[in-house]
């Protein structure tokens, strides 16, 4: 029977590969092949009728998202930014020192039994306008993620009022809400100006937000698909609670009991290994890069791959980059030091005394090794550069790991552009073109047919409200501590403007986002040299600008597919993004006055990385640290071999025609595992990622259908909730010492091999 099965998912892959050569014979490029079958995903997932009497924002959509918010908005913590790729985090988790989130969709989980259950017992009425409906559902979710988003400037909150970085007096609860809360609503009043143009074309399909519209739909369907019907065995909400009672219990072994679980060197694991052997092995957080080390903590893998929500071909990408520049391009630069780096200081030594290599640490060092604090060349009257100061230091050094995570950084910018140019030209051209046809409704789409039952918010109301706020910018920047003259507030927002049709575009026909990161530290760290505070404010200022207004506009063209009223959408993004602000700003104050911050599981690693960056373009400026003169200045080669590498699987498919080139994604492949993380991840997240979306998605289809996302969630939601009670324990009980529960990670790695004094 097994093997029966095994023959017809091979069948089916085999039918699926021809179809795709099929489809590239035809359209003559991969692109195109690219866009027919998106469209005929949007024609089969997204419903072509729709109810303008169905309850939408009801109040106990509206209390149920509250809930939803007020949590995801306290605990939540996203992974530590990149400077091209950005995930923005916040709140407590965003401290551990591997960031962990509790993803938004348990909030779409959780909330459809409970509106189901409200419908059926609370009266009619106000409370209860009859059976809990698709729209409100999906409203729940929105508020729920646009407070569990995270906004980016809170990274500015955490660097200027934590006391272990520029300790900034100045800095108070509520400035940093007014702060955060006008970073983020400037992009809602710069996304009205862009429905015409990326929400209402049939050409701007957005990719990305196609399964969440899939994950709605599946929800209110009446009836299974036969597929999963075969499947039978435990309802999904059965499964979710079952794997997340399993995972809350389980997750007090690595977390409280046995810390030792978190990484597993395997090669450290033979008393004869080598020096080389150890280094290699290491997953310490600040000494090795962790070769075939393996983790039992979800939340060391789990939300930065995302093993089960990630396509077995991305995972692919992420695991072969990860080898190659974590196992062999970083100890290359250690072993042959490409940097001309001095001995960096670490914690550690061997047995003979000699110390053990620091490739892995998002701080910064002085010319002798020894780690230091940017503040020391800082004026702390305003935190800009003391030049003598820095003179008496300089340079400073990165770890191998930090530096080559800088030029995949630098290849990330330039090998977006490049591989959108070449595999999606002739799409965004023909796609571009449509747009502008349909921009006057020429060509006008069922959809937009359908949404004309609903009122609409006029321009107008956008330019006002986007002059709002852009006033309050100009508050902000003059009367807070988070400092940027009138010049950068005016310059941000033309920067936004500049790229967010362009980038919009991009997204909303490959999926593919680009962010404004790099480019905003690049040009303000030219201009305002020295200026650290301007530096970091306009940063998250000018990147923040452009990620909300696509984050409401993905969210529109989601109320556009499922046609809800869209005063209901952006009300609901509004709020939630209040609630967000609010909770996310506090949880810093929780966080700094009462987490463990310091100890092994808590090293704000991320935070850490932004506070660094801000040295380093900001103080120190990119003239400086990535100039002719610095040890760095070849890692601006990033910037050349991100254009031309993607040219590599471009013309081998120009060559060898394959519809497998266009998985080779070199964008892809910059996202490598964060300095400071605990480095087991890599081979951990693979095995999973094999198992789940290659073997099961594969052979045991109907049971991935039913049940994977759910899993997915249930380990998110149960670890997390976990992590939150073991931090609390910890508080009051601490687990003495043993080989189970070292005191140092990999210990039988950076110490004596298996030395009980380690224990006493």
């Amino acid at each position: 029977m097994a093997a029966a099965h095994g023959h017809d998912a091979a069948a089916a892959e085999k039918r699926e590969l021809e179809l795709e050569k099929k489809l590239l014979a035809e359209s003559g490029d991969v692109e195109e092949a690219d866009a027919v079958y998106a469209q005929q995903f949007v024609e089969t997932i997204v419903p072509q009728t729709d109810d303008p009497d169905a309850p939408s924002l009801s109040l106990r959509a509206a209390v149920m998202g509250t809930l939803f918010a007020v949590a995801l908005g306290l605990v939540n913590g996203k992974l530590p930014a990149r400077p091209v790729r950005p995930a923005p985090r916040v709140s407590i988790f965003s401290f551990r020192t591997v960031s962990f989130t509790i993803s938004s969709s348990v909030s779409t989980l959780l909330s459809y039994p409970i509106g189901i259950f409200l419908a059926r017992v609370l009266p009619r009425g106000i409370l209860n306008p009859g059976p809990f409906t698709i729209k409100e559902h999906v409203l729940v979710y929105m508020i729920a993620g646009a407070a569990g988003g995270q906004p980016y400037g809170i990274d500015n909150v955490v660097g200027q009022k934590f006391e272990k970085f520029l300790n900034d007096s100045a800095v108070t609860f509520w400035n940093s809400v007014f702060f955060i809360l006008t970073t983020q609503m400037i992009g809602y009043g710069l996304s009205g100006m862009t429905r015409r143009y990326l929400v209402r074309p049939a050409a701007m399909y957005w990719p990305g937000v196609l399964p969440t519209v899939a994950m709605f739909v599946s929800f209110h369907e009446t009836q299974e698909s036969d597929e999963v019907k075969k499947v039978g065995g435990l309802s999904r909400y059965s499964f979710f609670w079952l794997v997340f009672c399993l995972s809350f219990v389980w997750q007090w072994i690595p977390s409280f009991f046995a810390s030792a679980t978190q990484a597993l060197s395997i090669l450290c694991f033979f008393t004869s290994a080598s020096k080389t052997v150890r280094v290699l092995g290491s997953a310490s957080p600040n000494m090795g890069v962790g070769m075939l080390s393996i983790s039992l903590d979800w939340t060391n893998f789990g939300s930065f791959f995302m093993p089960l929500s990630t396509p077995w071909w991305v995972s692919v990408n992420y695991f072969v980059a990860n080898v190659v520049i974590l196992w062999v391009i970083v100890p290359l630069a250690y072993y042959n030091n490409w940097f001309k780096n001095p001995q960096l200081k670490g914690p550690y030594s061997f047995a003979d005394g000699s110390p053990f290599p620091r490739l892995n640490s998002p701080k910064l060092f002085d010319k002798s090794g020894s780690q230091i604090n940017p503040t020391k060349f800082y004026d702390r009257n305003d935190f800009s550069l003391n030049e003598t100061a820095y003179d008496a230091v300089k340079p400073i050094y990165f770890t191998e790991n930090f530096a080559v995570t800088y030029a995949t950084s630098f290849l990330a910018l330039t090998a977006g552009v490049t591989h959108i140019a070449l595999w999606y030209h002739k799409d965004i051209i023909r796609q571009t073109k449509e747009m502008i046809a349909q921009v006057g409704e020429e060509k006008p789409d069922i959809h937009n047919e359908l949404m004309k039952a609903y009122p609409d918010i006029p321009e107008w109301m956008y330019l006002s409200w986007l002059a709002f706020w852009l006033a309050m910018m100009f508050v902000v920047g003059y009367v807070t501590p988070y400092k940027l003259s009138w010049w950068g507030v005016i310059f941000g927002l033309v920067l936004a403007f500049f790229f967010t049709v362009p980038y919009g575009i991009i997204q909303g026909t490959t999926g593919q986002q680009l962010g404004l990161n790099i480019i905003t530290e690049l040009l303000m760290g030219l201009i305002a040299k020295g200026q650290t505070i301007q530096v970091m404010t306009f940063k998250s200022y000018g990147y923040n600008i452009m990620i909300q207004c696509l984050s409401l506009t993905a969210d529109l063209k989601i109320g556009h597919y499922l046609h809800i009223n869209p005063i209901h959408m952006v009300a609901a993004q509004l709020w939630g993004t209040l609630i967000g602000v609010i909770c996310n700003t506090a949880s810093v104050w929780i966080a700094i006055s009462y987490f463990p911050l310091d100890s092994p599981d808590w090293l704000y690693t991320g935070h850490q990385t932004f506070f660094s960056a801000g040295a380093v373009w900001g103080a120190i400026g990119p003239n400086r640290f990535f100039g002719p003169d610095s040890p760095y200045f070849s890692l601006n080669l990033g910037y050349l071999f991100g254009f031309i590498l993607p040219f590599l699987p471009w013309i081998g498919h120009k060559v060898f025609p394959h519809p497998y080139w266009r998985f080779v994604n070199v964008p892809t492949m910059t996202w490598i595992l964060f300095t400071g993380y605990i480095e087991s991840a890599v081979t951990t997240f693979f095995i999973v990622a094999f198992i789940f979306q290659y073997l099961v998605f594969t052979y045991n289809h109907g049971w991935w259908a039913k049940y994977n996302y759910v899993l997915s969630a249930a380990l998110d939601t149960g670890t997390g909730i976990a992590v939150l009670v073991i931090t609390l324990v910890q508080m009051q009980v601490t687990v003495p010492a043993s080989a189970v529960n070292p005191s140092i990670m990999d210990y039988y790695c950076t110490g004596e091999n298996w030395d009980a004094e380690q224990f006493a």
